[in-house]
């Protein structure tokens, strides 16, 4: 028992230290999504920057064009074909939202049941299972490679998966301060409310 108390917190201390390289991280990302057939319902692709504990652009640039930013204190949320902006309080928007898996500065086992995979595809693999049971997600799987993140998959109650690869990745990035600023277009509607 007292080993495998041991070998839960080697990878809980694992998963906690590739959480903080995301500390000031640009990537670019592919994400696919497949439904509970294992077939692909849509892929898309385009660059993240994060900036941790609160702050992220999420920019969606294929196969049609939104960008999700958080600034610290609300969540934009701009589709582009749409013509339109929803803002919300960053705690409401995205309380339970699996980027907040990347995004908290708290240890992970805290919010989650941790367990280790082991290797598949090149990458070491970490399970969580949310304590909460309000999450938009069943299970989320981390990929390590060299103590970094390169991959998340996202599953829900329903069997759809989101499976998302990190590439490009650059870490300590210096980002200029109005990188996670967002300022809605002129002319475009907006909804909702900021904190």
């Amino acid at each position: 028992m007292a080993s495998q108390a041991l070998a839960a917190s080697a990878v809980e201390e694992r998963l906690n230290k590739a959480l903080k390289s995301l500390d000031n991280l640009q990537a670019d990302f592919k994400q696919t999504v497949l439904d509970d057939n294992k077939e692909v319902v849509q892929q898309s692709m385009g660059q993240v920057s994060i900036q941790r504990p609160a702050k992220f652009k999420w920019q969606y640039q294929q196969p049609y064009e939104q960008l999700i930013v958080a600034d610290g204190k609300e969540l934009w949320v701009y589709d582009v074909d749409l013509d339109q902006v929803t803002v919300k309080p960053m705690e409401q928007g995205l309380a339970s939202a699996p980027i907040m898996v990347l995004m908290k500065n708290q240890p992970v086992e805290e919010e989650f049941e941790v367990s280790e995979i082991g290797q598949r595809k090149f990458l070491f693999w970490i399970e969580l299972v949310p304590r909460q049971k309000d999450m938009e997600f069943s299970r989320v799987y981390l990929g390590l490679e060299e103590g970094v993140i390169k991959a998340m998959e996202l599953r829900d109650s329903f069997g759809q998966s989101t499976q998302i690869v990190f590439e490009n990745q650059r870490n300590n990035v210096v980002f200029d301060p109005q990188t996670f600023e967002f300022d809605p277009p002129p002319g475009v509607d907006v909804f909702g409310m900021g904190g």
